[in-house]
């Protein structure tokens, strides 16, 4: 009985201070839906963020699709838990398609998300952001386009662009069966943001093997910045839905290792093992 009366005299008592406090000082999450950041109908993305933020790294999590499909649906409920859960801002672009007919090129679709970054980097402070503080992260096409804004030296920004900053303002990248190609690797030069990639094996798109995610890593070592992959052989493209994002089937060791990665870049917390491979094994 005693123990009854003192649970309850605990909830009127946290009651009592949630009504002391006012609605703007409880933590909400909240999303910003198709916010604009260029004047085409594709320039436009999702802010997930929660109040109780101050000075919070920015994620941006870029779509797949071949650069002719996809949209920003791609950052499901799993991963704005993860990074939210690491006290991220998450933002989901999209940005134009290259369609039949069209002379826009892969890179047009990086440029766009460079601008969204660019939008970020100015209206970080509406969103209790660090603008200083953004990590670059996509699958497949979107690997290219996060490891464009990630590695890319100089941008040529259209009259169109409301922001042209000297810099993107990127601290880590993570790519999941990003398509990589040589020239792209190239770019990679000392002092560029730590690499976390991510690879399936014999059902990997033949576009992006595990080669490139090799290629880079070594360019990646060259320049002394930290790098870490992840190769899952008996699993295809794109495997970080599964292998990381999902609390259900994710892998423990993959998980334990991109949080580490996670705390490195936005946080400059921890000293985690780089210049390696985890393997991931079937369970």
């Amino acid at each position: 009985m005693m123990k009854a009366r003192r649970t309850e005299t605990i909830i009127l008592a946290l009651g009592a201070l949630y009504l002391m406090f006012p609605a703007s000082l409880v933590a909400e999450i909240k999303v910003d839906r198709n916010v604009s950041y260029g004047p085409h109908p594709r320039h436009v993305m999702d802010v997930y963020w929660n109040t109780d933020y101050k000075e919070a790294p920015i994620v941006f999590t870029i779509h797949g699709g071949g650069f002719k499909n996809g949209d920003k649906s791609y950052c499901n409920g799993d991963m704005q838990k993860l990074y939210m859960a690491k006290g991220c801002i998450v933002v989901s672009p999209n940005y134009r398609l290259v369609k039949a007919g069209s002379k826009l090129t892969k890179d047009d679709c990086a440029l766009d998300a460079a601008m969204a970054v660019a939008y970020m980097q100015s209206n970080a402070d509406k969103y209790n952001g660090d603008p200083t503080k953004i990590v670059a992260t996509g699958a497949s096409a979107g690997g290219y386009i996060s490891a464009q804004i990630a590695y890319k030296k100089k941008w040529d920004w259209p009259t169109e662009a409301e922001f042209k900053p000297k810099d993107l303002n990127i601290v880590g990248w993570f790519g999941n069966s990003p398509f990589l190609p040589p020239a792209l690797i190239r770019q990679v030069s000392e002092g560029d943001p730590p690499g976390f990639i991510m690879y399936g094996g014999k059902r990997e798109h033949p576009a992006t093997p595990a080669k490139q995610g090799h290629d880079i890593r070594a360019a990646l070592k060259k320049n002394k910045s930290w790098n870490k992959m992840v190769y899952i052989d008996f699993m295809g493209h794109v495997p970080a839905k599964r292998i990381l994002f999902s609390p259900k089937t994710r892998d423990k060791e993959t998980y334990e290792a991109f949080n580490q990665f996670l705390d490195l870049v936005c946080y400059s917390k921890g000293n985690p093992r780089g210049d390696d491979v985890i393997n991931v094994k079937r369970n």
